[in-house]
């Protein structure tokens, strides 16, 4: 067994010169800075909390613990307003985690250059600045309630009172309307209120209490115990955004004894900064993708919900489908459930195509009409009236007779399908548009040859199990839902569709 000791001490060359690295891109950093004018006023390699400060008298730069990997804390040294992009100690807000790739602050004058820019910009009043709904960021001196308060459709309670209820972590709005008190049905009380257009950002409670239109009003609820949750709204131009403040309730520790009311009353109740989220569908269909707006009025059915077809389901319903049909005949084993889209023992023994409709239907997000079909696709006239009702059909099926039909259909009606499929134990995956678009070739067949795996089986099961792996499945159905989406929205990813050869 290896020692790690003298790894602990660093004497592996592997670590030294690990420590090398860090130390140059550090010191390099310090020097160019005092080139620059900088005057280092304190370097202490020893741990501290910062590893180095300069100053040039306009701002003070900070290497920390994670530089070079983490961004210097740059703090104005000059007094000017309080601003967006900059927290209550004055540190400015250089890099947004998408400004980080290649650590551009290494080049100095860049990083010089994006000061001056800042500067620049504050002193204009962020004309071009991205609405980002980032209030909670500028309230850092409050402490931090970990529950989660959940919202929806604020503005039809604003400047009203909501009733709340606590499950777990989790708190939600119930409807609108005060609580009794000594209420002992569980139920928070909150109250919903609107700031607007937010110019600048909070200095803190006091300050956000300020712009309260019904400030005292709040105020004198919060310490009588009539709210235990204030939801505030704002807009930053056409977005719109809201916070949620917690006010738990105790008493300091070296508190006298009291009684009743009295005890309730005597300790002021300090705001805490909630973490909180939208559950307006709107808000939960931000993600869906751009496509979102064009598949909503589309109506697919999928045939085959196994492995493949499941997750191919689950990615349109994401995406925002507005109609989805599962067909499948077999039930759901156990052991599907290592690939399968449903991973719950509870749906075992269920038909696969009724337990995909109901793990997509209960999605929160979504508005996809999901239906299913338990039986099996076997009569020629049916495969013809699929291809002619629905937008588009998918065969996921890896049953030879079933693509055939289809194909054979499409071919005479003119009408295109997609069919998806893994091979070759999950080392080639196939996306094929048959008939292929504007008369192009069909894409060429595989010519990856099976391994001399040993076949393995599953009690009740006359057939091997593929040994196709979890990460093939989700790959191929990514690939698959990319090209539905595009023939969707008539911006075909290809004309006959595509083949992967992972070897």
């Amino acid at each position: 067994m290896a020692d790690t000791t003298d790894r602990a001490r660093g004497d592996d060359p592997a670590d030294a010169a690990w420590e090398d690295h860090v130390a140059y891109e550090r010191e390099n950093f310090i020097n160019q800075l005092v080139r620059r004018g900088f005057n280092l006023t304190r370097d202490n390699s020893q741990g501290a909390k910062s590893d180095a400060e300069l100053t040039d008298g306009r701002v003070t730069v900070i290497l920390e613990d994670g530089f070079p990997y983490s961004a210097p804390r740059v703090r104005s040294d000059t007094v000017t307003p309080m601003s967006w992009h900059r927290d209550r100690g004055g540190f400015l807000c250089l890099y947004a985690s998408l400004d980080r790739d290649g650590l551009p602050w290494l080049t100095v004058d860049q990083f010089l250059a994006r000061i001056d820019e800042w500067f620049e910009k504050n002193e204009a009043g962020w004309p071009d600045d991205p609405p980002a709904l980032d209030l909670e960021a500028y309230l850092d001196e409050l402490p931090i309630d970990p529950r989660y308060v959940l919202y929806a459709d604020l503005a039809r309670y604003t400047d009203d009172y909501v009733r709340l209820r606590e499950v777990g972590t989790q708190i939600r709005i119930v409807d609108d309307g005060k609580i009794a008190k000594n209420s002992t049905k569980g139920f928070l009380s909150g109250y919903v209120t609107d700031i607007g257009e937010v110019t600048t950002p909070p200095l803190g409670w006091d300050d956000l209490l300020s712009r309260l239109d019904e400030g005292e009003k709040i105020q004198r609820a919060v310490q009588n115990h009539r709210v235990d949750v204030l939801l505030v709204q704002y807009r930053r131009r056409d977005q719109r955004g809201a916070i949620a403040l917690t006010f738990p309730t105790g008493n300091p520790p070296a508190a006298p004894p009291m009684k009743g009311k009295a005890k309730r009353n005597r300790f002021g109740r300090k705001p805490h900064l909630a973490l909180s989220a939208s559950m307006d569908e709107s808000a939960m269909r931000l993600r869906s993708g751009n496509s979102a707006s064009v598949i909503k009025d589309k109506k697919v059915y999928v045939v085959g919900a196994g492995a493949l077809g499941s997750h191919i389901c689950d990615a349109l319903v994401r995406a925002g489908i507005g109609e989805l049909t599962i067909r499948d005949h077999q039930i759901l084993t156990p052991g599907n459930m290592t690939r399968h889209l449903a991973a719950n023992l509870a749906y075992a023994g269920h038909l696969k195509a009724r337990v995909v409709e109901v793990i997509l239907s209960n999605r929160p997000y979504s508005r996809t009409k999901v239906h299913h079909n338990a039986t099996t696709l076997t009569r020629p006239a049916e495969a013809v009236d699929l291809l002619r009702t629905y937008d588009l059909v998918i065969d996921a099926t890896a049953d030879g007779s079933v693509t055939t039909m289809l194909e054979d259909a499409a071919n005479v009606t003119g009408n295109h399908f997609v069919t998806s499929c893994l091979q070759n134990e999950g080392r080639s995956m196939r996306i094929d548009v048959v008939p292929p678009l504007d008369g192009a070739d069909p894409i060429p067949p595989t010519t990856i040859q099976p391994s001399a795996a040993r076949n393995m089986f599953e009690a009740g099961c006359g057939e091997p199990v593929s040994p196709t792996p979890p990460h093939a499945v989700a790959e191929a159905a990514a690939m698959a839902a990319r090209h539905i989406i595009g023939l969707l929205t008539g911006a075909p990813e290809s004309a006959a569709g595509e083949h992967r050869d992972l070897g």
